[in-house]
């Protein structure tokens, strides 16, 4: 149906008509589009609109816009798009099992990968089943360990792995059969297609390599088999008759759809497209993408129960100023949105937006999905509130990037090493340029695949700048309840971290863990960081970019640290439970990093960092003093013996009046090197004590660690900080500080009766002597002391930040918080989320 509505008044007196059409029982999407495509060439310039009826439309082909088909809006009132025709024909299969001839409805050669029901998402028929009970967790088979002997010889890690004996299964086209498997870390999914399954060697072997290797305990499920169909909503498409079978979790059979179209719209090179008030569900794709589009909106849909493993709710890439806001995007197949595009030579971008949405349980096949990923110059997400998600909230990699008032949670639930919001800088010049603002965060969860099973919460994070991201401003963001640390900066390079609100995190408040040029991270990278910082080199939008005038090649400081440039100040850093480390610092040197002027406390408790330096020795004797001059020669002296032996030639004995062992490495991770110790001593809980000995080597330097120890079998291990030492061909005495936990901490445990002196040495060969080895009590510094006293936060403050009730997650500060005197600013609550 054709319209032409009300008139529209322009600048001067030319008056123009604003062009309609209706879609309808006899007017299809795609006749539609024609109508106005042919009013177009008619010469009816004005903007025009194609409106959907109310109810229900199903799309066969998505409607394609270009540049001729510009200035148009698509809107609806109660308008549901489908992709999804439904499937009749039913008929008994076998038990409660149905099965239907979908061949006509689906397009040539085309692999239905997704079932619906009554709105909702089926499951392809899978071994072991979906545990509706347990989502995340159960409903796993785990990748069998090797035996005694380790993995076979020439064993192929990413091409096979070994089934438990429970878990072998019997398929009819074993060639049709899937695994999806949380490979290796556990980063993530890959589905893989399978070669074959060896009953009898119970050997998993696949198609083609999977990008990351096999480990024994990743977890999987085997899908789309029709033997594995035993379950209500279970689903299978057998490709050779064209048959679907299903399981209906409910009696009746309306309202089961197969998805076959691609995406709802595809935007190229158009400009003022408006896709208004429609609701869509059921695509393989993304639902709607935009490639070289300008000034174009998505408003005020819903869109859901879209995308397959590598389809979203919306893609824009390139072209300017498109927007997607006040929509709510849920259950899709990969990201929620994503958006990218712009010159990051020139720093020129589109100035996508992403606002005001509700994204949630994205992920649902691609475990790599984000609610919103950003790419390139110039993109921002605002204002909205994402949840639910298999890993980050918020993924980007670019320049001039925004993330901002934003409420992010419960993310990261099925992977490990992961954040809420995440961004790398492998290339040097990512993320710099970009803002992480005023964005409310927390429960962060994390999900770990170890011996024992599953373990949750597990290694994740709240803000994570990883892999030398560089030049990020981190302002006025709320992070509490996350499993590891609220942020995690690993090797972030000329970040500003200010006024943010760190809490509740499982193991540190933050964290900066630098690279060194020994360690592998380095090595990989360091031809990726010079490219990328050589690519935007004697740029003019580059010139005032912080931190850009340290070359790549120069990045190893003089003490051998590389972590530089970063600004950790008037921050609040809060933990409610005793032993939970104020931050962690590895590799990261005070003379390139500021941290300074913030506000810690642990709920009354003492202020936990792990540095634990001593004052003067007592002046009692030592309460252990060992010289060797009457130990047996060719011995092992009594109390002394090994932790970790790497071969049974290597030996702990008495010889030339000293102690001597022999230095080896072994690919035997539970004796990778040579590790011993020193008789037990009675605990003292609390109690500091200074190591001194003398040491020499047969090599020219030998590099060893020296560390207060206690152990019970079948109850745990506690060990002090290492101090790091270094031998030489001649003797030398060294020293090294540690304390025991104290009763009120978190590491103190009822069974720490005894302690013991153990000495680490990282050698492949030669041999190493200690002597004259003594262990004297000494003055304890409390650990925030001994923070202060290394060059950190020296005028910083330990106080009740004075929250309006943090146990109600209310985390806004009282007017008379102490934080306020360090300079520390009222973050905007009121602002962060959704906008009406």
């Amino acid at each position: 149906m054709l319209r032409l509505l009300f008139p529209l008044l322009f600048l001067g007196s030319s008056l123009s008509w604003a062009l309609e059409v209706r879609v309808s029982e006899t007017l299809t999407p795609a006749q539609a589009l024609h109508q106005v495509r042919e009013a177009r060439k008619a010469g009816d310039a004005s903007p025009a609109t194609i409106v959907f009826p109310t109810g229900w439309t199903v799309l066969t082909q998505p409607l394609l816009l270009e540049a001729g088909d510009s200035n148009l809006t698509v809107i609806g009132n109660d308008s549901t798009l489908t992709g999804a025709p439904e499937v009749s024909g039913w008929e008994k299969h076998a038990g409660e099992i149905l099965k239907a001839d979908v061949a006509k409805l689906l397009p040539k050669d085309f692999l239905p990968r997704q079932l619906l029901f009554q709105g909702e998402r089926q499951i392809l028929a899978r071994y072991p089943n979906f545990d509706a009970k347990d989502p995340l967790y159960g409903g796993w088979a785990f990748v069998d360990e090797f035996g005694p002997t380790g993995a076979p010889d020439g064993h192929l890690w990413k091409r096979t792995l070994y089934v438990k004996p429970q878990d072998v299964r019997k398929w009819a086209h074993p060639e049709e059969v899937e695994i999806d498997i949380f490979a290796q870390y556990g980063w993530w999914n890959f589905v893989e297609p399978i070669l074959s399954l060896d009953a009898d060697s119970r050997l998993l072997t696949l198609k083609k390599d999977c990008s990351y290797d096999l480990h024994p305990h990743n977890r999987y499920h085997f899908q789309n088999a029709l033997e594995e169909l035993d379950a209500p909503g279970e689903w299978f498409y057998d490709k050779r008759t064209g048959l679907l079978y299903f399981w209906p979790p409910t009696t009746t059979t309306s309202d089961i759809r197969l998805p076959v179209l691609e995406s709802f719209f595809k935007i190229k090179g158009a400009n003022n497209i408006a896709i208004r008030g429609l609701t869509m569900t059921g695509c393989y794709g993304s639902a709607i993408t935009f490639e070289r589009a300008e000034d174009c909106r998505v408003e005020k849909c819903v869109i859901t129960q879209v995308g397959a493993f590598h389809g979203s709710g919306v893609g824009v890439s390139d072209g300017k100023n498109v927007r997607i806001c006040h929509c709510e995007i849920s259950y899709t197949g990969s990201n929620g949105i994503s958006l990218s595009g712009g010159d990051r030579k020139a720093l020129t971008g589109p100035g996508h937006v992403a606002e005001d949405c509700h994204i949630h349980h994205m992920g649902v096949f691609n475990k790599n999905a984000c609610g919103v990923s950003l790419y390139g110059v110039d993109n921002t997400v605002r204002h909205c509130h994402i949840h639910d998600g298999p890993r980050m909230g918020v993924q980007m990699s670019g320049n001039n990037l925004i993330v901002e008032y934003n409420h992010l949670h419960h993310l990261c639930l099925e992977t490990q090493d992961g954040g809420a919001i995440y961004t790398g800088g492998r290339d040097w010049i990512s993320s710099r340029g970009s803002k992480w603002r005023y964005n409310l965060i927390h429960d962060v969860v994390g999900c770990g695949q170890e011996a024992g099973g599953l373990k949750h919460p597990w290694f994740t994070f709240g803000l994570y700048p990883d892999d030398n991201s560089g030049g990020l401003d981190i302002i006025g963001n709320i992070v509490f309840r996350v499993a590891h640390t609220p942020i995690h900066m690993h090797n972030s390079r000329d970040c500003l971290v200010e006024n943010n609100i760190f809490a509740l995190g499982g193991k540190f408040q933050f964290d900066l863990h630098g690279w060194t040029q020994q360690q592998r991270f380095y090595s990989s990278h360091i031809g990726t960081m010079i490219k990328g910082y050589e690519s935007v080199q004697g740029q003019s939008a580059w010139k005032d970019m912080r931190g850009m005038d340290l070359h790549p090649k120069d990045a190893i400081r003089a003490d051998g640290t590389m972590m530089s440039g970063n600004v950790v100040r008037r921050n609040i850093m809060f933990s409610d439970a005793p032993g939970i480390k104020y931050g962690d610092l590895r590799n990261v040197s005070t003379e390139w990093n500021v941290i300074d002027q913030n506000l810690a406390w642990a709920n009354g408790h003492p202020i936990t960092t792990g540095i634990n330096k001593v004052g003067p020795d007592k002046p009692d004797a030592p309460i252990y003093s060992e010289d060797f001059d009457s130990a047996a020669a060719d011995k092992t002296p009594k109390g002394w013996g090994f932790n970790h032996r790497p071969n049974p030639q290597v030996q702990l004995v008495a010889a030339e009046g000293a102690l001597r062992v022999d230095c080896a490495l072994s690919d035997d991770p539970k004796n990778p090197k040579s590790v011993f110790h020193g008789p037990d001593i009675p605990i003292k809980p609390g109690a500091a004590y200074r190591i001194r000995l003398r040491v020499k080597s047969t090599e020219p330097t030998a590099k060893l660690s020296l560390a207060l120890a206690s152990f019970k079998n079948g109850e745990g291990y506690w060990q002090s900080t290492s101090n790091s030492v270094t031998a030489s061909s001649e003797w030398q005495e060294v020293e090294g500080t540690g304390r025991m936990p104290r009763e009120n901490e978190a590491a103190w445990k009822p069974w720490m009766t005894y302690f013991w002196l153990r000495i680490d040495v990282h050698e492949p060969k030669g041999q190493v002597f200690i002597d004259d080895v003594r262990i004297t009590e000494c003055e304890p510094l409390d650990e925030w002391t001994s923070w202060q006293a290394e060059g950190w936060d020296k005028h910083s403050l330990v106080a009740d930040p004075l929250f309006v009730d943090w146990t109600q997650d209310d985390f806004r500060l009282k007017p008379e918080s102490p934080a306020f005197k360090l300079g520390f600013k009222a973050i905007p609550v009121e602002k962060i989320g959704v906008r009406k």
